[in-house]
């Protein structure tokens, strides 16, 4: 834990990196990796646990934040390269999946979901998605500090229940107990909006 933390404090802040970015200097890559390749590794290993795929996601998402910066400036560096990870590596899982069956905590987090959102937007429905959006982000600001924590690990970065229980210094029982309250009152939220089961 200490050699991790010496790591980051050791590291450029994230200003300085996409400073970097923006004069083009190839060593803001060296950089985001210093900081945060781990982060970004276990983004992608929790959606594909296969290390050699892990990498190419990594490498893919440095490329991908190359070609991003310019023109984006990001106010929240961390949070922008996970997005392009967890995009990078949702898409290669999907390739993957196609071909044959993997097990991966991504599709176990998310079939807890199928109960509350198992919907499929016709073409003409399209709109409603962006309604959906907008219901969940309401709905995630509506939670405390440590329920929307739980939430985003579990559904967006599909970390296991005892990663979560971990970082929160609680009992795998607690998280599971949070998860099924917060899925209880989407599901809710959902039916009320008219997005109830079909």
């Amino acid at each position: 834990m200490n050699s991790e933390n010496s790591v980051t404090e050791n590291c450029l802040s994230d200003e300085e990196i996409i400073d970097l970015y923006w004069k083009r200097e190839e060593r803001a890559i060296a950089q985001t990796d210093a900081k945060y390749g781990r982060y970004l590794f276990k983004i992608a290993y929790n959606i594909l646990h296969d290390r050699p795929d892990c990498e190419e996601c990594l490498n893919d998402t440095y490329l991908g934040t190359w070609n991003r910066i310019p023109p984006a400036r990001p106010n929240a560096f961390q949070i922008f390269l996970s997005k392009i990870m967890r995009n990078i590596a949702v898409d290669r899982f999907r390739r993957k999946s196609a071909k044959r069956k993997i097990p991966s905590s991504l599709m176990t987090s998310l079939e807890e979901l199928d109960e509350c959102v198992s919907y499929e937007p016709s073409v003409e429905e399209s709109y409603a998605i962006e309604e959906l959006k907008r219901l969940l982000n309401a709905y995630l600001r509506s939670l405390s500090d440590r329920d929307a924590t739980v939430f985003i690990c579990r559904y967006y970065y599909a970390d296991s229940l005892a990663e979560i229980a971990e970082m929160l210094g609680v009992s795998e029982r607690t998280v599971n107990r949070i998860l099924l309250s917060l899925r209880v009152k989407l599901k809710e939220l959902l039916d009320k909006e008219g997005y109830a089961h079909v």
